[in-house]
């Protein structure tokens, strides 16, 4: 918290990811080595994973005063609109603007952060910040589920360790959206499916009432919760036709009728003739399949050059996956099966195959860069079991045991969290590979000085025009760099208007072209074409603003003869 204090503005220097690092590794041996394992010794060991999960998370989230990524600026818009109206439906009132008619159908996200800013008098950008914290408070329900199948408090601390320092985990509690409440609810969920009590009506009511939140909440995390109901069924079945040879299961964790009470919610809400979304869904589905799906047929055009750096990116996920799938070997074993251990493995196959298959197929529908973080909810449990297993069986020396365990919980949380998808602001590397979605105080006087004495088109790469301008500052006259033949920056594009140029973009890739579009690292080259054609009206440390005056002046020549 030292070194992060004492950093330069919007950056998080690397002395404290290592510290995060060692921390994440201290607690993971005090897990292993320790046998004490009394309830206040467990209550700390779970605050203590807490309180650095939300130092980690808390730091990205508030490294600037405005949303951190993309989708959360219409998130953050929406919010104030619900907050200054008290309504979560206004699409005729002029004072609202960019107002989207999906957030009204899926409010609950909304209307938390809302409440959260009535009550606490907070700003929208603070009160969003709840929905992270509420994120990383669910993950008490892991440690709870894996307690509940495994009966090992160190499997369950471990698994709890492990989700709080994995990369997509950490990106939806930073890139605030409504699919990061849902994560929290499906974890929730799962909890209560797979827990077995006396007192089994209450958990069941529990589990219905958090059955519709996820429906009203987001449309992804509703499908994959329907996807995790139906693979634990069918996981069940499959477990006792294998172990017990038997057709018929005496004490069902699940039972068919939760799989069809579930699918009656989704169709109910999404054929709301006002938003019809599965029809909307169904429609892209089949123009995909009929269409523009072919094997590898996923769009993977960019003019950024891959680099060493792309395999840093993953280093963390292939470890998880690495002991995931120890973990999955052991726990099929007659010693250690048991259903639902065979269930959660299901559902991993389930999850993964359509994780996989869907980009595969060139199918986009489905968002499946977003499915890891609910897949992680359960994977946590087999890579917690395969670490410890792993560790137990390779040297019984305690001390080299010590050196193993710290080196591969270094490794892991490090490259966990200092990737492109946990680390928008200021990656230790790759910073070629993703765009910069943070957008600093300087740069955002900028854009709304020439907003406010512009009246022409500005151009910029597409998400600096989709989120600053159009979502932030409502403005229609703003358009985006093209790329012509060859690919290569479109300067015709560029004439008679204002151009926006982010010093980020001498060393990070932006988006062109629009939506799903090949992203272009613009670097020096473009810099000094800028220079050296148009002339600077405006600039900041961060940001600068250029107009073509020659194209102006010379089409201006035609009208100055005539009017002479």
């Amino acid at each position: 918290m030292i070194s992060y204090y004492q950093a330069a503005h919007y950056f998080r220097p690397f002395i404290f990811f290592i510290s995060i690092s060692v921390a994440v590794a201290s607690l993971g041996l005090e897990m292993i080595g320790t046998s004490n394992k009394s309830k206040v010794y467990v209550y700390q060991l779970i605050s203590k994973i807490l309180l650095l999960s939300l130092v980690l998370r808390l730091s990205a989230y508030f490294i600037s005063p405005y949303p951190i990524g993309s989708d959360p600026w219409a998130h953050a818009n929406f919010i104030e609109n619900v907050f200054m109206s008290g309504k979560i439906n206004f699409p005729h009132e002029r004072y609202f603007s960019n107002f989207n008619e999906y957030f009204s159908k899926y409010p609950i996200m909304h209307l938390l952060a809302s409440i959260t800013a009535i009550l606490g008098n907070f700003t929208i950008k603070e009160s969003m910040s709840i929905v992270g914290a509420i994120l990383v408070i669910s993950t008490i329900f892991i440690y709870l589920t894996v307690k509940n199948i495994t009966s090992n408090t160190t499997f369950a601390l471990f698994s709890m360790l492990l989700i709080n320092f994995s990369d997509f985990h950490i990106q939806w509690s930073v890139q605030l959206i409504s699919m990061s409440f849902g994560i929290a609810i499906y974890t929730i969920v799962i909890y209560f499916v797979t827990v077995q009590k006396e007192n089994n009506l209450i958990y069941k009511l529990f589990l219905i009432l958090f059955m519709q939140l996820i429906v009203w909440t987001h449309t992804v995390s509703s499908f994959i919760m329907l996807v995790s109901l139906i693979a634990l069924y069918v996981g069940e079945h499959t477990y006792q036709m294998i172990y017990m040879h038997k057709l018929k299961i005496n004490d069902p964790s699940i039972s068919i009728t939760l799989p069809i009470l579930f699918v009656a919610l989704l169709i109910y809400h999404w054929i709301d003739p006002s938003y019809p979304f599965f029809e909307m869904v169904t429609r892209g589905l089949i123009n995909s399949l009929s269409k523009e799906a072919s094997f590898l047929g996923r769009e993977t055009v960019s003019y950024v050059v891959d680099s060493w750096s792309s395999i840093l990116n993953i280093i963390g996920f292939l470890i998880l996956i690495f002991f995931g799938i120890i973990g999955s070997l052991c726990s099929i074993s007659k010693k250690d099966a048991n259903k639902k251990l065979i269930s959660l493995i299901f559902i991993q196959i389930v999850l993964f195959f359509i994780f996989f298959i869907f980009p595969v197929l060139g199918i986009k529908d489905i968002l499946p860069y977003r499915w890891p973080a609910f897949i992680y909810v359960t994977l946590v449990l087999l890579t917690g079991k395969g670490f410890i297993i792993f560790i137990s069986s390779i040297n019984k020396n305690k001390h080299v045991n010590i050196i193993i365990i710290s080196l591969l919980l270094i490794i892991f949380s490090f490259f966990m969290i200092t990737n492109s998808f946990s680390n928008v602001d200021s990656p230790i590397y790759g910073k070629s590979q993703n765009q910069e979605l943070l957008w600093t105080e300087s740069e955002m006087a900028l854009f709304k000085n020439v907003n406010t004495l512009y009246d022409n088109y500005i151009i910029s790469d597409s998400q600096t025009c989709l989120r600053p301008f159009q979502t932030y500052l409502n403005r229609e006259k703003t358009t985006i760099f093209l790329i012509a033949s060859g690919g290569n920056l479109n300067q015709d594009c560029m004439k008679n208007k204002l151009v926006i140029w982010r010093k980020s973009s001498l060393t990070r890739s932006v988006q062109v072209n629009g939506y799903r579009s090949p992203e272009v690292l613009l670097g020096d080259k473009f810099k000094l074409h800028m220079d050296d054609n148009f002339s600077k009206i405006y600039d900041t440390e961060d940001a600068s603003a250029y107009i073509d005056l020659h194209s102006i002046l010379y089409e201006s020549i035609p009208k100055l003869k005539t009017d002479s």
